[in-house]
């Protein structure tokens, strides 16, 4: 399936018209509409603006994969390498994988089945940037020499992720709270 298709039978998911999704982009109709008609493509940057738009990866809105997202793709072919790395584990470690993605799951389900796309927002964003800041400051650290500045850099980095984790882990109380303040105030009704 071209790009074309696949940008076209996207926004008709979403039930948006050419020029809404010009005016999300900023940019005119007639330049929506040759990527739809003239075979036209966005460049990169747009390109990946309108794959989270439509919550897609780029490679499937380009026609390259057929897998909506980059976690189908992982979930089919890793699942045997990720198994393998596992299994090789000692026990002691593949006990805290296996209680890490116990408890992990355990937060997802309840917030997929209550259907709060707050929440589950809020873990993308925190999972998001401690994978972000936490290879950001691995590849300062293997692949730099330790000095003043590169020291100044780490803890800056350390900070960032701590803040960015602690609002988070604040925004997800606050959501736990409100819908505790909806489900009290439904039941008292």
């Amino acid at each position: 399936m071209k790009f074309a298709d696949r940008l076209i039978a996207l926004r008709k998911e979403k039930h948006l018209t050419q020029a809404e999704i010009a005016k999300i982009l900023n940019l005119s109709r007639s330049t929506y509409s040759g990527w739809e008609i003239e075979g036209k493509e966005p460049d990169v940057e747009t390109l990946c603006i309108l794959a989270d738009l439509f919550g897609v990866s780029c490679d499937y809105l380009l026609g390259y994969s057929d897998d909506r997202t980059h976690s189908d793709t992982v979930l089919a072919d890793d699942r045997d390498g990720f198994l393998s790395h596992y299994k090789s584990l000692p026990p002691v470690l593949r006990e805290s994988v296996a209680k890490t993605f116990d408890s992990f799951y355990l937060l997802l389900d309840h917030d997929m089945q209550s259907c709060c796309p707050e929440r589950l927002k809020l873990y993308q964003s925190m999972l998001g940037d401690l994978q972000r800041l936490r290879a950001q400051i691995r590849h300062r650290v293997e692949n730099g020499h330790m000095d003043a500045a590169s020291v100044s850099e780490l803890m800056t980095l350390q900070s960032d992720l701590k803040n960015s984790i602690s609002t988070l882990l604040d925004e997800l109380l606050q959501a736990d709270l409100e819908l505790s303040y909806k489900a009290a105030n439904n039941s008292e009704k």
